[in-house]
């Protein structure tokens, strides 16, 4: 993963979707994965699998295709809880009617953490699933959050 900085006490990193088998963190985490294309909906429930098991608090899904990464996290986690015959509660939500922007701003102010969460470290992992790289897009944004900017 790649630092890319931190705005309301929350460390902000890139995740090569490609490459996540030893990079997510083991807790207080939540993602924020981009998807404008089709996308493998195996290789993206292997994704989601890894992300439970590693105690990702908050999922959301944004781009043309992020509903679909909602709805399929949001299986995939029944799927789980069916087998392990527990609950799992992970607030996922879907971001496909807005810009970038607006979904980054809301891993700071519009999250729903649990009560159990250390809430002063948690991370933000980001990632894009049609492999463009947003770090220099996703600095921007922290720029000017930085500044005031509100999306």
């Amino acid at each position: 993963m790649d630092y890319i900085g931190r705005y309301c006490g929350r460390e902000v990193y890139w995740l090569d979707f490609n490459n996540y088998e030893n990079e997510l963190p083991d807790k207080d985490w939540l993602c924020l994965a981009i998807s404008s294309i089709e996308l493998d909906e195996e290789v993206f429930t292997k994704f989601v699998r890894r992300s439970i098991e590693n105690d990702i608090l908050e999922f959301k899904g944004a781009g043309n295709w992020g509903e679909k990464l909602h709805d399929l996290f949001d299986e995939t986690m029944i799927e789980m809880e069916n087998e392990n015959n527990r609950e799992i509660d992970i607030s996922t939500t879907c971001h496909n009617d807005q810009v970038l922007a607006d979904a980054f701003w809301q891993c700071f102010y519009a999250t729903g953490l649990p009560a159990t969460a250390d809430y002063d470290n948690i991370k933000v992992i980001c990632t894009d699933l049609d492999g463009i790289n947003r770090i220099a897009e996703l600095k921007s944004y922290l720029k000017e959050f930085e500044l005031g900017w509100l999306p």
